[in-house]
């Protein structure tokens, strides 16, 4: 699923790409709102950074961008409507002095108005090879996972997992707005699918739940915002039939009024061991 050759967000996608190689703070500024979230977990402690506004923009772009050569990148998935992009990139960073390296990302948009309003910049490989939900890792020093902590987020995500576990539709389908996206990569052939509105999250969450016998979830990674949830989730499956499934997912949910209005749910770990 490369990125397609024209659309108007792959346009300012290259754009995006374009002003980072150029180092062009400006041009990177004017395609955020003036109120704009950015969250990133690529940090030494894989702990959230929050960037709100254009000043704290400006300043990250500052610090993540100056001291780079040039950067490649290669899409693995991507997926777009008018107003979202939720892509995974393997991206080459060359670094003015030093090695290559080698990181590979999930990035989610959120625009407003044609401009980035939420950006959820995430990882799902780190540049030492060892992945957001803790595979990788020498025995014994992956990253401890967590239950949800206890805020109002915290809250409706428990509430969400417990309505799958009961199977209960309609309690699920009321963390939703009415016209809410929901874009899942958990597909054959990988490929997008979006999910539009009351009826078709009915009709999803319906088929999802048919064959589940049980479910549980903990967390690798959590961010949180009035505006927004980003977590990467480890999840255990048991099916009707008895197979186990084990993967991992980035959930992104976007906010208003208290309600999901796009839901990327993404794939880190897919059944099979291979990841996005």
């Amino acid at each position: 699923m490369g990125k397609p050759a024209s659309s108007p967000i792959a346009t300012m996608y290259d754009e995006h790409i374009g002003f980072i190689k150029a180092k062009n703070v400006q041009g990177l500024l004017n395609q955020y709102t003036e109120d704009c979230l950015l969250i990133s977990t690529l940090t030494p402690t894989r702990e959230p950074l929050y960037v709100r506004g254009h000043q704290q923009l400006k300043e990250f772009f500052e610090r993540n961008i100056f001291g780079l050569e040039n950067l490649e990148v290669e899409h693995t998935q991507w997926a777009e409507t008018e107003n979202t992009l939720m892509t995974v990139e393997e991206i080459t960073v060359y670094p003015k002095q030093g090695e290559p390296g080698h990181v590979r990302f999930y990035d989610n948009w959120f625009l407003r108005d044609g401009k980035i309003a939420i950006h959820f910049a995430g990882v799902v490989r780190y540049p030492d090879g060892t992945y957001a939900d803790g595979t990788g890792f020498a025995a014994g020093q992956a990253p401890a996972k967590s239950d949800p902590p206890h805020t109002a987020l915290g809250r409706m995500y428990e509430e969400h997992i417990a309505f799958i576990q009961a199977k209960n539709v309609e309690g699920i389908l009321d963390q939703y707005d009415e016209n809410a996206l929901l874009i899942g990569t958990l597909t054959e052939g990988r490929k997008p699918r979006y999910v539009r509105g009351r009826a078709q999250l009915r009709d999803f969450f319906n088929g999802n739940f048919m064959g589940l016998k049980s479910l549980t979830s903990k967390i690798d990674q959590w961010a949180e915002d009035e505006q927004g949830l980003m977590i990467v989730e480890s999840v255990d499956i048991t099916t009707l039939d008895g197979a186990q499934v084990d993967m991992s997912f980035y959930d992104n949910w976007v906010l208003r009024d208290g309600r999901i209005i796009v839901h990327f749910a993404g794939v880190v770990r897919y059944p099979d061991g291979s990841y996005a």
